[in-house]
């Protein structure tokens, strides 16, 4: 038996007791050469010095501290051995490493094949070092698990709490079968519409997106430990938690995908590296950098941004970063490396320890390249061995040592109905509605069960003969073609409706996703006839059903328009020069509009990735009744559109993101944080003055005021805000406490989000115009009071000097409440000395 194997033999002892109850007689013996010990180290022979007994290896120690064991492997380790464990990578190009093993991989789809991954490197590599697995965690877990609604729509809910339980849920599932690590949450704040992957990130909001930040990464990876340099081990019951993407990519030039971000120094500080700023001081553990280039220096080569600012300003410490797909190799293309080999080093100089190989081409792979970058000088050995060091701190934290195998018999935790109710109720709380007629609810009431309802769109059902029918005789939404599976993570064959819900990076496998149109159609009662229609395509401007939909709705009492994103449209690369409905969607409401009878109820489901705008003027929003945007709503959403259209559920979203008015407006300063104070020559500025004094730029086309502002959605109900408090607290970390009076004046138990921003005093510079600084979401039944009283963190109340130190400034600060960021009028102020 090779020294490999015997190792590995004794790393899956426990794991192996786990599993069946007791070692085979093959792995009895090999624990038994361990124990009289006569296996010695293998890098000595047996004329030479007699090598340490097996069992004292310290490395393989379950009981000793982390640090140890990694300086204890880390000596046994060559060269060839260390540079492997710095290579992510996929497929074919495994077996490169057959005899170094090497660092992460993707996890291969089920606890089995996962096993036999970790068997065949650990039995054919000299030390036995296990791998680590990783998956796309970002709202599902693995195929099979839950699939939650988009980032985009959790940002939505202002709940930290449910996304806390969302990433807990994720992180309890990927951990099941073998997830070592998510990538996930992606705590970039997309400013700018244009870009396609809008729907990955939380809020355009640095307060928000740092909110979530916090609770995602105690929901992954368990209660966080500050202080402690991340080194604790991890339950079994979580995962590292790797944020994306590292950093400001969300201000991508243009809104293209790995654009350059051009900004003051400040501006990076106070909003796009916030939320990082809170993760790594939440306990966050891993990090992938970004495409593209910060202030001209490549965000995945910049020791700087990485090993100043993150490492060591905001204590991500012994954190392991990540490159994202084939970026080293990009630092050629850049220019700012000549070769493999110096780009190799200027990516490890630069604070990334794990180049990420997507393909099968192990040539591709930079990181093989730090060999010779060490034979030129380009890097040292101790330079290799801090990423190593790294590298295997995420292993060993993740157990890997000391249980390398996953017990592929046990019983399935996946996509379980208490996990089902949770993604439900995280589609009901992001789901915003944006327009209703005054005193009117619901779109699908008593009257409509009767009528006759015409269920339009591309995203409202499956095409005919795409899918295969169920046993309840429904649509499993099984299609035989698909024109964008590339962006999902299987090839289940699911519609494009289902998976245009669904979003970018979903676990599907055999997860049942029902589509608006059938779960609405089984709901209604007899008396009711719905009809369904695509009526066009996303894709193109081809309306070859356009037809079937506009004699439906020439005869229908309700019309329920279904529109929004495809994966094609918005993605990874699925930027957009418009943020209009895109294909023949535009064209299909206006028809539909037009052919609709008198007195006929539109409404508008929006399944989208992205904020859209509707046209000239808007005209399209002002030709719908109803307005709601269900964003990418996962495998429950068409359960929770239904219910809120028929009345059975409230939707309580507010948009965590301002809607420009068209895309021309993209990066004007609608948002509150992004713009700054005027002066008062806006005399020709168009509308009526926020109630905070704001007046907005005005182009010749219209007024630059969002078409809806940050924390915008319409509530069920009345509420009346009253006494506003500010107290100044004499606390590092919450210098400030905020307090309000809140009843539900209406007719109905509804909710409530309860938004405080504050603006800041006389500066040396020119502040923001205002900031949010806390938050919370309500239910009140009606004529129901009650106190909301927040804690202000100082990360939220600071800004950052010129100097670039985090600070509150001193002065007299006015406190706004309000449910919108533009119907805050219930001011307060205090004094900061």
């Amino acid at each position: 038996m090779s020294f490999g194997s015997l190792l590995l033999f004794v790393f899956l002892s426990h794991a192996v007791l786990q599993c069946t109850g007791k070692p085979s007689q093959r792995e009895a013996e090999a624990a038994a050469q361990v124990n009289d010990g006569t296996v010695r180290d293998a890098g000595e022979s047996d004329a030479g010095q007699q090598g340490e007994p097996l069992f004292v290896y310290r490395y393989m120690d379950p009981s000793a501290p982390i640090d140890q064991r990694i300086a204890d492997l880390l000596a046994k380790m060559n060269t060839e051995e260390k540079i492997a464990q710095l290579v992510g990578a996929q497929g074919a190009s495994l077996d490169a490493y057959k005899k170094t093993g090497f660092g992460w991989t993707k996890f291969p789809g089920s606890p089995k094949d996962r096993n036999d991954i970790q068997k065949k490197f650990m039995s054919s590599s000299r030390l036995g070092i296990p791998i680590a697995f990783w998956e796309e965690s970002l709202h599902s877990s693995v195929p099979g698990g839950t699939v939650f609604p988009t980032p985009v729509l959790q940002g939505c809910t202002w709940n930290t709490t449910l996304i806390n339980q969302i990433a807990s849920t994720i992180a309890l599932e990927a951990s099941s079968v073998g997830v070592s690590i998510g990538f996930t949450p992606v705590i970039n704040m997309f400013t700018d519409a244009r870009f396609g992957r809008h729907s990955e990130g939380f809020s355009e909001n640095p307060t928000l997106s740092a909110a979530y930040a916090a609770a995602a990464v105690v929901g992954y990876q368990g209660e966080s430990v500050p202080g402690t340099g991340n080194v604790t081990y991890l339950d079994g019951q979580h995962i590292i938690s790797l944020a994306k993407h590292y950093a400001a990519y969300g201000d991508a030039a243009g809104g293209l995908n790995a654009a350059p971000a051009h900004m003051d120094m400040q501006t990076l500080f106070d909003v796009y590296l916030k939320p990082w700023h809170v993760f790594a001081q939440n306990g966050g553990r891993a990090v992938m950098t970004s495409h593209q280039t910060v202030a001209h220096v490549p965000c995945h080569a910049n020791p700087w941004l990485v090993n100043d600012v993150l490492r060591e300003k905001y204590g991500f410490g012994v954190g392991s970063i990540i490159s994202d797909c084939n970026d080293i190799g990009v630092l050629v293309d850049y220019r700012v490396a000549a070769n493999a080999s110096h780009a190799a080093a200027k990516g490890l100089l630069g604070g990334v320890d794990v180049d990420l190989m997507c393909g099968s081409d192990p040539s591709k792979h930079s990181y093989d390249k730090l060999g010779q970058a060490l034979t030129e000088g380009l890097v040292t050995v101790a330079d290799i061995e801090g990423s190593v060091r790294r590298v295997l701190t995420s292993k060993f934290i993740s157990r890997l040592f000391d249980h390398p195998l996953v017990n592929e018999s046990a019983p399935s935790i996946l996509n379980t109905e208490e996990h089902q109710q949770l993604a439900y109720e995280a589609a009901l709380q992001g789901i915003t509605l944006v327009k209703r007629p005054p005193g009117s609810w619901p779109p699908l009431g008593s009257s409509a069960r009767g009528g006759k309802v015409a269920i339009i769109g591309p995203n409202a059902g499956c095409p005919p003969k795409q899918g295969m029918q169920t046993s309840d005789g429904g649509l499993s939404g099984r299609e035989e073609h698909s024109s964008h599976r590339v962006f999902l993570k299987d090839d289940a064959g699911y519609c494009d409706a289902q998976k245009n819900m669904i979003g970018p990076y979903a676990q599907l496998a055999e997860v049942q996703v029902k589509t608006i149109e059938e779960y609405i159609s089984a709901k209604m009662n007899a008396s009711s006839s719905v009809t369904f229609a695509r009526g066009c395509s996303i894709e193109s401007a081809e309306t070859s059903d356009l037809p079937a939909a506009l004699h439906a709705a020439a005869d229908a009492d309700v019309i329920v328009l279904v529109v929004g994103d495809s994966l094609g449209s918005c993605s990874e690369w699925g930027d957009r020069d418009t943020l209009d409905l895109p294909g023949g969607q535009m064209e299909m409401v206006s028809q539909v509009k037009n052919a609709s009878k008198p007195g006929a109820v539109l409404v508008m489901v929006l399944t989208n990735g992205r904020p859209t705008t509707f046209g000239k003027d808007n005209e399209l929003l002002d030709m719908m009744d109803y307005v709601l945007v269900a964003w990418r709503s996962g495998q429950m959403g068409a359960v929770a559109i239904g219910d809120v259209l028929l009345g059975d559920a409230e939707p309580t979203g507010r948009l965590a993101q301002s809607w420009p008015r068209n895309v021309g407006q993209v990066n004007s300063g609608s948002n509150p944080w992004l713009q700054q104070i005027r002066g008062k020559w806006l005399a020709n500025a168009r509308g009526d003055p926020d109630p905070d004094g704001r007046r907005y730029d005005s182009y010749v086309d219209s007024d630059a005021s969002p078409l809806f502002p940050l924390g915008y959605g319409l509530s069920l109900s009345e509420f009346k805000m009253e006494n506003l408090r500010a107290s100044k607290l004499r606390t590092e970390q919450n210098p400030l406490e905020v307090a309000v009076d809140v009843t539900n004046t209406g007719d109905r138990d509804a909710t409530q989000v309860v938004q405080f921003y504050v603006q800041d005093p006389v500066l040396p510079w020119v502040p923001y115009w205002k900031r949010l600084i806390a938050f919370d979401k309500v239910f009140l039944k009606k004529g129901e009071k009650t106190t909301v009283s927040k804690l202000v963190k100082f990360v939220d109340l600071a800004l950052h000097t010129q100097d670039l130190q985090l600070q509150v400034m001193p002065g007299e600060y006015t406190v706004r409440v309000g449910n919108c960021s533009n119907t805050d009028t219930l001011t307060t102020t205090v004094m900061f000395p």
